[in-house]
């Protein structure tokens, strides 16, 4: 379910960019494009810093699990294999 809902809003972003690119490439900005560009380098830099926060978010929560304390431990294996992802043996990656 995560999985499909994060692919959605993946396509769903990259939609976006199509008009956004559409109107900030104009021809009067030639040769150089700074608006175009600094636009495409904006959201880099954002998109890099989702990723750090979200490769830091997902190290802290490993950590807990290894640590034990995920509110799921002490659950049932019947328990702990309809949990997914929120499974306290389950680590993530990146």
């Amino acid at each position: 379910m995560r999985r499909s809902i994060g692919t959605a809003f993946q396509v769903g972003f990259g939609t976006c960019a199509v008009p956004i690119a559409t109107f900030s490439v104009q021809a009067n900005d030639a040769p150089k494009f700074i608006r175009a560009y600094s636009l495409a380098l904006g959201f880099m830099g954002f998109t890099a810093t989702c990723c750090t926060l979200y490769l830091f978010v997902i190290m802290s929560e490993n950590r807990k699990r290894a640590n034990g304390l995920s509110e799921h431990f002490g659950k049932s294996e019947e328990e702990k294999e309809r949990l997914g992802d929120l499974n306290p043996d389950y680590r993530y990656m990146l």
